[in-house]
């Protein structure tokens, strides 16, 4: 075995993380014998990150002994994030039958919470459903629709989640029109005899459509529109499309991006809201996976080997051992069901329609600052560039023009930008108080492929959780609120962190301000 002999640390390390690699799309693997001993090596070994891979590598071996102290790994919140999501994804690789409970226990750790959420989908527990229902209210959005596709993966759990939606503890316009395609998927008569009683899914007949649509051109014609609340219906699109769709660079990439398409027609909207299976695009053709212990996977295939198939979700990738696949189909309709506007208040829909449409992003409820398409800036903003740079540790920090950058658009056309900083350096800034008073303060920032993680603070107030600018294009990020605060008048500090990259990036750990507003309230 060529690690048992292998004394350089140095190509140690790079044989375990290529063994690490090939081995997250395999499964069901056969432990070689070599592997006992050369685990108990490799356990000793004095850096950290080879003991890691070790306890990965053995767990897809099935290699029992490094389960217990996983799990503690796992439950230690005080340990750095990247240790315990690895120890996380190898229970996850081993099965570990007692790894469910420990993830119920961890539903209030937001370090962990999205991906706990995601990998209780894998195991039938009976606790999962009423665990994850009593935690939803105090999920962030993307963990509510991460509780979803988790309680949409069986029809215990579907039933489960439908008789909650029923009694009112989960609204029931947060499913999705990928989760209630996979649940008519389930060809399950239970659940889509509540589905129909609590969401409603029937299939509209020609003659049904035709007046569908003229009702909603009625409802949406040009000067209803004029009124529509943008940012409610970017709320909306939130919850009822970004789970397969990305707009303005928002959502996923479940389905198309929308944000080319002919949005501005309003035939052209119902057309894809009202009949959605009527073209389905080959590249986003669904794939719908039911395993040998009831799990329903639904997504789009992203990778696939001789032992496993990779199935891309709303919220996760999932890996599958094709040795517990029961029933595997492309499914022919689109993952978008009918009735998706049923659910829906006649103002709900004229709003959603209008930010479908719109040209350009506008803000969340609440989100203040945006960015005026006539005087291309934000108004009220503290522009990054312009900012008085107090301290440096490393790199250095210049103004660059980003009307090159046609991803994005950012106030003034420019933003301070950081570069030559290493993790754990810090940048600070001089940011000007006008006047007494309470504030939330907000910063927009640049993300690039060789963008770093920071941390911000405003003064010694506590520091906001770590961002993460890494993103393959170069665009800027909304608005991101830094609380709200009582501020006197004068100037104020405000620290950028660099606390790491993200592993996709190219670790360069440049980092970009666009601006900092201040909003009294």
């Amino acid at each position: 075995f060529t690690l048992l002999g292998n004394a350089d640390p140095a190509r140690r390390s790079e044989i375990l993380e290529e063994v690490v690699a090939a081995f997250k799309v395999r499964a069901d693997l056969k432990m070689p014998p070599a592997w006992m001993q050369t685990f108990d090596v490799l356990m000793k070994s004095d850096d950290s990150q080879v003991r890691q891979q070790a306890e990965f590598i053995a767990v897809k071996f099935g290699d029992e002994r490094v389960l217990p102290a996983l799990r503690d790994t796992l439950r230690e919140r005080t340990l750095p994030i990247e240790r315990r999501q690895l120890a996380l994804a190898s229970l996850l690789a081993g099965k570990d039958r007692q790894l469910p409970g420990v993830l119920q226990g961890l539903l209030d750790d937001e370090a962990v919470q999205l991906a706990a959420i995601n990998a209780l989908a894998a195991f039938d527990d009976a606790g999962t459903p009423a665990a994850l229902i009593k935690a939803y209210g105090s999920f962030a959005r993307e963990a509510q629709q991460a509780a979803i596709g988790t309680l949409t993966s069986r029809p215990k759990f579907v039933l489960a989640l439908l008789d909650a939606m029923a009694a009112g503890q989960i609204p029931r316009t947060d499913l999705s029109a990928f989760s209630v395609r996979q649940l008519l998927q389930l060809n399950h008569e239970s659940v889509t005899k509540k589905l129909n009683e609590v969401w409603g899914t029937t299939r509209a007949t020609t003659a049904d459509r035709a007046a569908e649509v003229a009702r909603y051109k009625t409802l949406l014609k040009p000067e209803a529109l004029a009124q529509a609340n943008l940012p409610h219906g970017r709320e909306l699109f939130n919850k009822t499309c970004a789970s397969c769709h990305t707009l303005f660079d928002s959502g996923k990439k479940i389905g198309p991006d929308i944000t080319g398409s002919n949005r501005a027609n309003l035939d052209y909207l119902l057309e894809n809201l009202l009949d959605p299976s009527a073209v389905v695009g080959k590249d986003y053709q669904m794939t719908v996976v039911v395993t040998d212990d009831g799990r329903s996977i639904n997504g789009i295939v992203k990778e696939e080997s001789d032992s496993a198939v990779v199935l891309q979700t709303p919220t996760d990738l999932v890996t599958i051992a094709k040795s517990s696949i029961e029933a595997r189909k492309l499914a022919e309709l689109s993952l978008m069901p009918e009735g998706q506007l049923k659910p829906l208040s006649a103002d709900d829909v004229r709003d959603l329609v209008a930010y479908l449409a719109a040209p350009a992003q506008v803000p969340l409820p609440g989100d203040g600052p945006w960015l005026d398409p006539k005087t291309g800036k934000v108004a009220g903003a503290l522009e990054g560039e312009s900012l008085k740079v107090l301290e440096i540790t490393g790199g250095t920090a210049r103004d660059q023009g980003m009307g090159g950058f046609s991803l994005g658009k950012w106030s003034n056309s420019n933003h301070l930008w950081w570069t030559g900083g290493k993790p754990r350096q810090k940048l600070v800034l001089e940011v000007p108080v006008s006047q007494d008073g309470r504030y939330e303060v907000y910063v927009a920032l640049t993300k690039a492929i060789d963008y770093g993680i920071v941390r911000l603070t405003l003064d010694d107030l506590p520091a906001s959780e770590p961002i993460d600018l890494f993103n393959n294009g170069v665009v800027n990020t909304p608005p991101l609120s830094l609380g709200t605060h009582d501020l006197t008048a004068g100037k104020h500090k405000l620290t950028v962190e660099i606390v790491g990259a993200n592993p996709q990036a190219v670790k360069g750990y440049m980092v970009g301000l666009d601006y900092v507003q201040l909003t009294a309230k």
